[in-house]
């Protein structure tokens, strides 16, 4: 099994970059003439070669003055001559082993971006850094995570395919010197030269990449790359492991042995704090120990051990770490511990830890019947206050009746006559027949209606109860 590392270098371009997180990665692959991976059997042309550049091959750079014998271009093709490089021809001979024949440009394909071994991590004068060190990197983090900085160092040619329909995310772009927004990185794929180096080579849509910024999260950020992993596993090559159960963590493309934790925290956890815990207390002086951590989803942090043989060294640190972190997770903002262990000839076992609350600090449960005696209080307290509300204005509830009293209509029942009204047929006041119509916004009058025949013009009234009505049912 091959897995990938940091040196101590690393760590502390971690520490240093404070809440951003973010790692330099460098693209490796590269057209120019000087690679000897460009070229058939591995070896660099010779002066007195004929070199060929086949059909389909992509641009080739070539950054340094260079002496051949015979140069074979495609009909389609591109040869890129750095500033004040000459190319020369000669028909001296070079007498050194496999000189004096052909010499085949054989790089055709264009290398994934989502290949990890197509990048490393510079430390700040922008060299790899070596994989000799105990804090290290799952595949689906080599590959350049949203918040990473990926750079094309200048004075190389590149032939990179971007898959196609695929949303590529990154926190800082820079190609030979020159910083691309998410917006001026799609003008310059569409421009001649943006297209021979950027492609999908399958013939599809080239993905999207957007240039996102840095991370400002304190507690860290997720790598962004957890949907991608089976498109950056599917050309990883697996090797054998040497121990009976292993497991493979999320992130990782291959099976491993060794012991996994995972932890909960909260808005106090810092992830600098624990990487410097973990590499300074467990992974120093360590020769064969290695840990990865990274931010998982719903506020998880991953933490995986491993070793070179069986795993039982990796698990013997890793539950060590796992008793101190539960014993100190205040200190650590840590919630709940979940460890698992997948080395030697055991069965793989699962135990869950919960730290019990200290004294004076409330758990899950007590927070949330706080909640919900804040929320019945707050009900109770509503009911009371909508009695009290009744009580002062009298209200008995909502009826017709107080929209009337308001201003709004009233509506009369047409069951409703006279004789329901004692005195009024039996020799009562005859004014009790007409009443003040709220329609008509009229205010009554003394003695208007005490004599029928003097009525004032600006009263207004209602033609069911008319003198004409009154007269008829006076005679009734």
């Amino acid at each position: 099994m091959e897995l990938w590392y940091l040196s101590n270098v690393t760590l502390l371009v971690l520490l240093m970059a404070g809440s951003s997180f973010a790692l330099t990665k460098k693209w490796l692959p590269n057209t120019n003439f000087d690679n000897p991976m460009n070229w058939e059997g591995g070896h660099l042309p010779c002066k007195n070669d004929r070199l060929v550049l086949p059909e389909d091959s992509p641009a080739v750079y070539i950054q340094a003055d260079q002496t051949i014998q015979e140069l074979v271009l495609p009909m389609s093709g591109e040869l890129i001559l750095g500033d004040n490089t000459v190319l020369s021809f000669s028909q001296s001979v070079d007498t050194s082993p496999g000189c004096g024949k052909d010499a085949r440009y054989v790089r055709k394909d264009a290398k994934k971006w989502l290949s990890p071994e197509n990048w490393c991590v510079t430390d700040d004068s922008g060299d790899c850094i070596g994989s000799t060190a105990n804090l290290g990197l799952l595949d689906t983090e080599r590959v350049p995570c949203m918040y990473d900085e990926a750079i094309f160092p200048a004075q190389k040619e590149f032939y990179v395919d971007l898959e196609s329909n695929m949303n590529l995310f990154v926190g800082k772009l820079t190609i030979a010197g020159v910083e691309y927004t998410t917006s001026s990185f799609a003008t310059f794929r569409r421009t001649p030269r943006g297209q021979s180096q950027f492609i999908s080579d399958d013939g599809g849509s080239v993905s999207t990449l957007t240039v996102k910024g840095t991370c400002s999260e304190a507690f860290g950020c997720m790598c962004g790359n957890e949907q991608l992993q089976k498109v950056i596993c599917e050309n990883k090559i697996c090797g054998v492991t040497n121990c009976s159960s292993p497991l493979r963590p999320t992130g990782a493309c291959c099976d491993m042995c060794g012991a996994w934790l995972a932890f909960g925290y909260d808005r106090s956890f810092r992830m600098e704090k624990l990487k410097q815990d973990l590499t300074d207390s467990y992974l120093k002086g360590q020769t064969s120990v290695k840990a990865m951590v990274s931010v998982q989803p719903k506020e998880n942090i991953q933490v995986v051990f491993t070793d070179k043989y069986d795993g039982e060294q990796a698990t013997q640190v890793a539950k060590t770490f796992e008793t101190n972190l539960v014993k100190k997770k205040r200190d650590f903002g840590i919630t709940e511990v979940t460890f698992q262990k997948f080395s030697g000839p055991d069965v793989v076992t699962v135990r869950v830890i919960t730290p019990a609350p200290h004294k004076g600090e409330l758990g899950s449960g007590g927070i949330a019947g706080i909640v919900i005696a804040i929320m019945v209080i707050l009900a109770i307290m509503m009911v009371v206050g909508f009695m009290l509300w009744r009580r002062r204005t009298g209200s008995s509830g909502f009826s017709i009746f107080n929209r009337a009293e308001k201003g709004g209509d009233l509506e009369l029942g047409a069951s409703i006559g006279y004789d329901d009204f004692p005195g009024i047929n039996d020799g009562g006041d005859a004014s009790m027949r007409g009443f003040d119509n709220p329609m008509y916004e009229s205010s009554g009058k003394n003695g208007v209606y005490s004599d029928p025949s003097k009525v004032d013009p600006t009263i207004k009234f209602n033609p069911v109860y008319s003198t004409e009505g009154i007269e008829e049912d006076s005679v009734m």
